[in-house]
């Protein structure tokens, strides 16, 4: 087992259940503990209550995007952890959609479809940057 996400805590934003799915078994069989959330004002409420070591956020979110999440982490990250590390996870894979996540605050892209040891991979190196 590869345990590169041993005791880490992974927010998963997404409002496709067959995704939240797929991402949450990748970094479970990585030792990470996965939290789900289906939109914004959920995603944030549970990054207030139990701050997470990640988080991966889809972009298209419903009536909102994954642009109001970042904001809003990266407004209130120094009262939490200082800094928590991001990824993009996008079906809009452009080089201008990575360069405009990356912009607004997300620290890695992941293009949809991703394979589930990439999004591993992906998590695991922002976490090794940030130092945990």
């Amino acid at each position: 087992m590869n345990t590169s996400l041993e005791n880490k805590t992974i927010l998963v934003v997404d409002d496709d259940a067959d995704i939240c799915e797929a991402v949450r078994s990748a970094l479970e069989e990585a030792g990470g503990s996965v939290i789900l959330a289906d939109s914004v004002d959920s995603a944030f409420e549970t990054y207030r209550q139990r701050p997470p070591h990640a988080v991966i956020a889809d972009i298209r979110l419903g009536k909102s995007d994954g642009y109001a999440l970042i904001k809003a982490i990266r407004q209130t990250d120094s009262e939490y952890r200082g800094f928590t590390p991001v990824a993009a996870m996008t079906s809009f894979a452009s080089p201008d959609d990575e360069s405009r996540a990356l912009a607004a605050g997300f620290n890695a892209f992941i293009a949809k479809p991703f394979d589930s040891q990439s999004v591993v991979a992906v998590l695991a190196k922002l976490l090794k940057d940030r130092g945990d």
